[in-house]
């Protein structure tokens, strides 16, 4: 009688320690996000199994599992601690044997970045045990660690694109510049369909969870607005997305993502940080006629110019340079394109377009705050990545056109690249007589592509094709050749220029 109560109670016992681990463990399903949360010290269980219907192995190898998790709330560390927040730990395990893994008897996944981890199984299992297991804390902080989980068998459900090389064939977005209250994107060009994209601003978001979609959201801003159209400035006529994003504050910073539908998942460019400007005379345009690769900020009036006559703004500004282009269209016709050559590499359509590239960037100057980057500037910076700044007093203008109409005061102007005025040198016929400045006159007028970083008063400033030293006008980074020769010589450099050939398009990102 005993030893029956005995087995009872073991029975009992079992069924409990089974109906624990049944309760401990959640079921993932394929192409699906689960979110939950976990408290310091303890751990969650999951368990995936590849779907009948992709279990079919004996002519094909066993698909991946991709596992991946988004931290998107993290513990508050009281205000006296100044140590990072921990992350919580992921185990996996491919065994039957093993479904609780954890530090002793686990896989550890340790490719967290900024909120994000990720893992694939190789094909090595059809099911996989996975733990979450969060770190004890002191008992002064507060709060728990909030999380999305996904698997798959066909992407990873929390697609994040790094595309520092702008590889048309992945997602990737470029400021085009801001303004007071506004900020212009473009996108990576589009071919067979467009696909389903916007963009994501968010302010004040733990950098360590920068590449969390779950944390950035919680993050946005509440009231800004997007307007998304579609363009052609960029290579080749193809269509990309741009992206007016309005309603922002002044001189604040904030971080943009382009978010876009990928299968099942929704995946996130690496974000873009930016600042709107101080200066309320610096009013972004876009979408000219004529000067089609214009999208940044012109000096303006904001007494008579409001923000609801943009297109009036650029209007006036389009068709002033149209008339400026006019007499060179009459000079090159004059010239027989069609049966005189001039050079091997060069013809007139070239000459064209990088006439009117420069024409429009000298014409419709590039505006900017005296501010954005602390006191450098490539006059007295040479040795260092600085921004070709000018500031411009009243009337000053080297347009006089843009005292005249747009009355702007006082404002600061971002140079155009000195390669733009030498690619016209390049692919113009030499009757035109076009020259472009050297010495001490070109650095008034261009400025020089740089990329890198410089530390002003303690102030880390970054300069890439986001945060541009000189106005390039849409054209390639890479083809900006001249502002690589900055030390050369003034006769050397003209060598350089004469005989330096671009092959790509200049109307690239």
């Amino acid at each position: 009688m005993v030893l029956f109560e005995l087995n009872v109670l073991i029975i009992v016992i079992l069924s409990c320690v089974n109906l624990t681990l049944a309760q401990k463990t959640i079921q993932l399903e394929n192409n699906r996000i689960l979110i939950s949360s976990i408290s310091p010290g303890s751990s969650n269980y999951y368990y995936f199994t590849i779907p009948a219907i992709d279990q079919v192995f004996s002519k094909r190898a066993i698909p991946n599992i991709f596992l991946s998790t988004s931290t998107c709330i993290q513990p508050i560390p009281p205000s006296t601690s100044k140590d990072a927040i921990p992350p919580f730990n992921i185990y996996v395990s491919l065994s039957s044997g093993n479904t609780l893994p954890g530090p002793d008897n686990g896989i550890l996944v340790n490719d967290a970045i900024h909120g994000l981890t990720t893992w694939s199984s190789n094909e090595a299992s059809s099911e996989i045990w996975i733990a979450i297991t969060a770190p004890t804390l002191p008992n002064t902080w507060s709060g728990n660690w909030t999380y999305e989980i996904g698997v798959s068998t066909s992407q990873i459900m929390h697609p994040i694109f790094i595309n520092e090389k702008r590889d048309s064939k992945e997602p990737f977005m470029v400021l085009d510049d801001t303004d007071r209250n506004n900020a212009l994107f473009l996108s990576n060009p589009f071919q067979d369909t467009t696909p389903n994209s916007t963009v994501l601003i968010t302010s004040n978001l733990p950098s360590e969870l920068s590449y969390s979609l779950c944390a950035a959201k919680l993050y946005s801003l509440p009231n800004y607005s997007v307007n998304t159209s579609i363009t052609t400035r960029g290579p080749l006529n193809m269509p990309r997305h741009q992206f007016m994003v309005s309603n922002l504050t002044q001189d604040t910073v904030y971080y943009a993502y382009m978010i876009q539908n990928v299968g099942p998942a929704i995946g996130l460019t690496a974000p873009i940080r930016f600042s709107t400007k101080m200066d309320a005379n610096c009013r972004i345009i876009y979408d000219l006629p004529f000067c089609n690769q214009v999208a940044y900020s012109v000096p303006t009036n904001p007494d008579t110019f409001t923000s609801e006559n943009i297109w009036d703004i650029a209007k006036q500004y389009d068709e002033q340079a149209l008339a400026k282009f006019e007499p060179f269209e009459t000079a090159l016709s004059q010239f027989n394109c069609n049966t005189t050559q001039y050079s091997l590499v060069r013809n007139c359509t070239d000459c064209y377009r990088d006439y009117k590239t420069w024409l429009c960037s000298v014409s419709i100057p590039r505006c900017t705050d005296s501010s954005v980057s602390g006191d450098l500037t490539q006059v007295d910076h040479v040795s260092s990545p600085s921004p070709a700044l000018r500031d411009i007093s009243v009337g000053a203008s080297r347009n006089p056109w843009v005292d005249e109409t747009m009355k702007p005061g006082e404002w600061t102007e971002l140079l155009p690249c000195i390669d733009l005025c030498y690619h016209v040198v390049q692919s113009c016929p030499p009757f035109l007589q076009f020259y472009c400045p050297v010495g001490d006159l070109a650095s008034m007028q261009y400025g020089y592509w740089q990329n890198g970083s410089a530390l002003v008063n303690g102030t880390l400033y970054h300069f890439d094709i986001n945060n541009p030293t000189c106005n390039r006008m849409g054209v390639n980074s890479t083809l900006l050749t001249i502002s690589g020769a900055l030390n050369i010589k003034p006769n050397v450099l003209l060598i350089f220029i004469i005989i330096t050939i671009a092959s790509s398009s200049l109307f690239s990102i």
